[in-house]
Parts: C-alpha cells; sequence; structure tokens
C-alpha cells in the first residue's frame, strides 16, 4: 500500500497508527507500506502529480490513499485541482490499482465543498462520514452515497470507533438533513409512521 499524506507529518502519522495498534515503521521495513509526506504548498499540482506517477511506478503499489484531496484543494484554482483529479484518478484506474481518497467538509458536521463536487463523478464508490448533533451529545453517522456497480445498503447509520475498532450501529431514523449538514429531529412517533407508510407503498 502507497500513502500520500498531505494533511499530517509522518512523525504524527506514526504515533497515531501506534495509538490503533498499527506498527508503520515496521510495516515499511518489510515492504508493506510506503509512507510520502508532503506539504501541499511546496510544489505545484503539476509537479505533485509527477512526484506521484513516479513513485507508484517505483513502488509497484496494489492500494494508493490520498490524505486528503482537500489539502491540495486549498493550494490551487479550481480549474487545476479538477485537471489534477482527473489525472490522478485515470493513472490509478489505468494500473488498475484501488485508490483511496479522503475529503474533509467546510464544516464540523457537514455541507457540501468544491472538493465533493468534483470527485463525486470520478470515483466508484463515496463514504460520507459526518458528526451529528443529538440533545446535547455528538454522535457520528455513516452512509454510502454511491457503489457503482453494487448495491448497498441506504440508510445513515450510527457508529462509534473504541479500542477494539469501528463499530456500525442502527440507522439515525430520527434525524433528518444529516447529508446537508443540517440535523433536524423527528418525532419518533411521525418517524415510524412515514416508514410504514413507505414499506406499504414499497409491498
Amino acid at each position: 500500500s502507497l500513502l500520500f499524506a498531505f494533511e499530517e507529518s509522518r512523525e504524527q502519522l506514526v504515533r497515531n497508527a501506534a495509538a490503533w495498534g498499527f506498527d508503520f515503521p515496521g510495516w515499511e521495513e518489510e515492504g508493506l507500506i510506503r509512507i510520502v509526506p508532503q506539504y501541499p504548498h511546496s510544489l505545484t499540482l503539476e509537479d505533485h502529480l509527477v512526484v506521484m506517477k513516479d513513485t507508484i511506478d517505483e513502488y509497484e503499489p496494489t492500494r494508493v490513499a490520498v490524505d486528503s484531496l482537500s489539502a491540495l484543494e486549498r493550494a490551487s484554482s479550481v480549474r487545476s485541482f479538477r485537471e489534477f483529479v482527473i489525472n490522478l484518478t485515470a493513472t490509478i484506474k489505468h494500473r488498475e490499482i484501488t485508490g483511496l481518497f479522503t475529503a474533509n467538509t467546510p464544516t464540523l458536521t457537514g455541507g457540501s465543498s468544491i472538493t465533493e463536487q468534483h470527485i463525486s463523478t470520478l470515483t466508484d464508490s463515496i463514504i460520507l462520514l459526518r458528526y451529528v448533533e443529538s440533545f446535547g451529545e455528538m454522535r457520528r453517522g455513516i452512509a454510502v452515497l454511491k457503489m457503482r456497480g453494487s448495491q448497498h445498503d441506504p440508510a445513515i447509520r450510527e457508529y462509534e470507533i473504541d479500542g477494539d475498532g469501528m463499530h456500525i450501529g442502527e440507522p439515525l431514523r430520527n434525524v433528518h438533513g444529516i447529508l446537508w449538514g443540517s440535523p433536524t429531529h423527528v418525532d419518533p412517533e411521525l418517524a415510524a409512521k412515514f416508514e410504514r407508510a413507505g414499506a406499504a407503498q414499497a409491498g
């Protein structure tokens, strides 16, 4: 696996990974992973793309992760960023590599961004993570927005992260507006009524 990191330094990545029980230095020694941290403003997008292509050709990974596209978006114009994303995704697909790209939302609870608009049509799958404020507590939501060529669960589900990893729970049925970054609570009885009505129509 190959990780291009534009948000955090190598030291931060190694420290964060160790907290989850992942030995990045050991994996690098074994040739299982290669970490390439770069400062977004250190090069133009064109030069970043050249470095990434050369590294991919040299390392020949089966998986490539970019964290994050948002950091590169902030260091470029809209047009150059879109061209960069098109070229990078084409390179990865041409080499039959699995690509994972992260992108940040403009606010803590969500909202759309230029990054999302540019990558939505170029990717095969999109997984959305959101923070949801619920009665004075912050909860986490996860949803599969897109999975080309495959059926998927349309529900927005709550998830938790603990020492054993990530756990995906039940759908957030009493909250709507999560995708737009403005979650609103719905009366549970009313939500159940609409759910039953939808099930009846589907049947």
